[in-house]
């Protein structure tokens, strides 16, 4: 097998938007992700009566 030195090529401005376009979409998604997570993880804490173990009624020394 012969091996060829290539260079990458250049994006066009048609595949660059695309590309950003893309890369919004996927932020919107992560961050819906993560809130949804979040949001769960909450519940679930609240049901099985635990939380972040931070004692918010009491001072520390």
């Amino acid at each position: 097998m012969r091996k060829t030195k290539s260079t990458p090529r250049a994006l066009s401005p048609n595949e660059i938007e695309a590309l950003r376009d893309d890369m919004k979409e996927s932020s919107v998604w992560a961050k819906a992700e993560l809130k949804r997570r979040r949001s769960a993880k909450n519940q679930k804490n609240s049901a099985h009566g635990t939380d972040d173990g931070i004692d918010n009624d009491h001072s520390s020394n």
